[in-house]
């Protein structure tokens, strides 16, 4: 899981320049997709891709929100 947060963060942070979504649309998915399954192999379709990337903004806006005190 912290693997696909850290993907999902590199994507957000670097490769959008932390907007929500590219300014170049969907190829940059289809783009890292090709280079990561060209690198690294199995489990970096374009959906998957997605997922990892939709993971980080959940998971990120998840975090920032302070824990209710009993």
């Amino acid at each position: 899981m912290k693997s696909n947060f850290e993907i999902g963060r590199h994507i957000v942070e670097y490769e959008q320049e932390g907007q929500e979504r590219a300014e170049y649309g969907s190829d940059l998915l289809a783009i890292l997709s090709k280079d990561l399954r060209l690198r690294f192999g199995k489990g970096f379709g374009r959906r998957n891709i997605l997922d990892m990337r939709r993971f980080y903004l959940v998971y990120q806006k998840w975090q920032a929100v302070p824990a209710k005190l009993s």
